[in-house]
């Protein structure tokens, strides 16, 4: 039994000596394991810093280009005018496009229960043939290809095409945005929205072909509403703003500005009490300035606005 008892006290020395062995070992290697797993978590952290300090250096950059880009951009060159006559105009017309076809003025009014197409002698300023719209439409911007009037609606999301001879109703064309005024380049319908967007559509369908941003050396130029295409450049009134501009329409620039401040003020010899009822000065009143139209052949401007009693012949200097 002293036999056996000695062994078995050996045996259980064995085998704390290979217990404590083995626990030394552990000891041994832990120290370095965690050393190395603490550099690598380092090493990932200071990856994943230097990231995003460059992710954000980047964006900066690109604010900063940005800004670049507009302080480069030339002010729009300023464009005198001499005004040549006066035609009358319907001053219950609220104009929101105006073009030339064959001689006549072909026009479009709006407010919902008063929207119209009106065919307008030039020289008399009378409405010659009129169609009005139905009650609900508020009817926008026009213009005139191929011998087809298309006529903008504001929020209906509608476009309207017409004979340009007879001003027989052809049908209507849907579209997903609000109308505000349209041209074209003889290939491509040019829309506004009230944005600095320009949207160019094809003809018949109103498939987009691009989108051009409108900008001046300050920025992106919004509130863009009747347009018409003149030399190759578009001119565009600007909603709540008293001038013209003149945008090259590749590159999205605005290259010239017409101011017409208090046109209507300063160059009418008509009453214009009747806007009394509607506000203290023509502006506030909704008097503002809207419609351009051109003729090519005497290279002459037609503008006018909403409710004015004349229509003012412009040559640009």
């Amino acid at each position: 039994m002293q036999v056996k008892s000695g062994i078995l006290q050996q045996e259980i020395k064995k085998n704390n000596f290979e217990n404590l062995s083995l626990t030394s070992e552990n000891h041994f290697f832990m120290p370095r394991t965690y050393h190395l797993l603490t550099r690598l978590f380092k090493i990932v952290f200071i990856g994943l810093f230097v990231t995003l300090l460059s992710c954000n250096n980047k964006e900066q950059g690109t604010m900063m280009s940005d800004s670049d880009v507009n302080a480069s951009i030339p002010a729009p060159a300023s464009i005198g005018f001499t005004i040549i006559n006066a035609i009358p105009h319907d001053t219950a017309a609220f104009t929101q496009g105006l073009i030339i076809y064959n001689g006549v003025f072909i026009e479009s009014t709006g407010l919902e229960g008063q929207s119209s197409l009106r065919k307008v002698n030039m020289q008399t300023g009378k409405v010659e043939k009129q169609h009005n719209l139905p009650k609900e439409i508020f009817a926008e911007g026009l213009t005139v290809f191929n011998d087809t009037i298309y006529q903008l609606s504001w929020q209906n999301k509608l476009v309207f095409q017409y004979d340009a001879n007879t001003l027989k109703p052809l049908g209507s064309l849907p579209w997903s945005g609000e109308g505000w005024g349209i041209t074209n380049n003889d290939k491509e319908l040019i829309i506004s929205e009230g944005s600095d967007k320009l949207y160019f559509v094809q003809p018949g369908s109103l498939k987009l072909n691009k989108v051009l941003s409108v900008r001046d050396n300050y920025g992106p130029v919004n509130n863009l509403n009747e347009l018409e295409m003149v030399d190759g450049y578009i001119y565009a009134n600007r909603w709540q703003y008293e001038y013209i501009i003149k945008i090259d329409p590749v590159s999205g620039l605005v290259v010239g500005l017409i101011n017409m401040q208090d046109l209507l003020l300063k160059n009418t010899k008509k009453d214009l009490s009747y806007l009394k009822n509607r506000g203290a000065t023509p502006t506030e009143a909704g008097a503002v300035l809207n419609g351009i139209a051109y003729d090519k052949d005497k290279k002459i401007f037609y503008i006018t606005g909403k409710l004015w009693p004349e229509i003012f012949e412009v040559k640009l200097n």
